[in-house]
This record gives structure tokens, sequence and C-alpha cells, in this order.
């Protein structure tokens, strides 16, 4: 069981609260059954003091009883704890993640946005590439030729890379 040991004051912000943590222990239950003198023998003082029995996972602030809130994912967002990432909403008190509807998308901070430029840039490298890779090609068999090394024509990587230039150049006139 983790115990985690706090100054007897409320403290209403996350910043607050985290000045009031004194001291966090992992110890067996059946050890302390509540005698925090035991988890902390130099430290606890009830008078100034409380224990809290359990897990700090989130933001949390002390109420005025003592108790600690555990605050919510839109109270986390609106509160500045938390920053909502790309794909994220609030939904009710949760954070709700949108998948992306494909790599041209991009997020606005409420939906994914269709984004034309950047389909059209990615076709156009995807070009560049073919372009790059049939001017290697074509370079590797005028040196095999002038070498004197048979070469079969038409090549057909020639033919597929020219094929595929062609396909990628179609797609990029139907956006």
């Amino acid at each position: 069981m983790k115990y985690n040991l706090f100054e007897k004051e409320a403290a209403p912000t996350w910043e607050l609260v985290k000045e009031k943590l004194i001291k966090s222990i992992s110890l067996d239950e059946n050890r302390i059954n509540s005698e925090y003198a035991i988890a902390f023998p130099y430290h606890y003082n009830p008078e100034i003091h409380f224990v809290y029995e359990g897990e700090l996972t989130e933001p949390y602030i002390i109420q005025p009883d003592f108790t600690l809130y555990f605050l919510n994912e839109r109270e986390q967002v609106e509160e500045g704890y938390r920053v909502l990432g790309t794909g994220e909403i609030l939904e009710g008190n949760k954070v709700k993640t949108i998948p992306s509807s494909g790599q041209f998308y991009i997020w606005d901070g409420n939906a994914w946005i269709y984004d034309k430029q950047r389909e059209i840039n990615s076709i156009n490298n995807r070009i560049k590439t073919t372009e790059t890779d049939l001017e290697n090609r074509q370079t590797r068999l005028d040196s095999r030729e002038k070498l004197g090394m048979k070469v079969s024509k038409p090549d057909p990587e020639i033919l597929k890379l020219l094929q595929l230039h062609a396909d990628t150049s179609q797609e990029l006139t139907l956006i």
C-alpha cells in the first residue's frame, strides 16, 4: 500500500498540493494498520499532518476536509494541467481521440481537414524519386554499353519506371 504524508492544509491548486506533500512510502498495510507513526516515525504528527492511502496518479487538490479530489480529464484541460494533443477533443468529462482520416489531413483543433497541397507535394516527391531512379538506371545502362557489355533493349526496369512515372503523373492530374 502506498502511504502519502501531507501537511494538514487545504490546497485548491495542483501547484499548492505539490508543496504540501511531505513524503510517500510503500509498506505492507497489515504492518501499518492505520498507525501512521509507524510509516512516518520522524515526520507524522496528527495535529499538523494527514495521510492519504493509495496511488497519486493525476492532478488533484486537497479539499477543506483534508480529502483528495482527483481532477477529471476536462478539469485537467480547463485548469491547464493537460494539453489536448493532435486528434483529441473533450467529450463530456473525458478526452476522446479522433483517428486521422489519412496522411493528407491536418488537425485544426476540432476536426481533421483535408490538405490538398500536402497530397500534391507527396505525389511530386514520388515523381521526383521515379525520375531519379530512371536517370540512375539509364546511366548504368549507358556505362555498361560503353564498356562493351551486352545490354537488353528495351530495358524492363526502365519500362516499369516509365509506367510508374506515367501513373503517378496521371494521379497528380486527377487531384
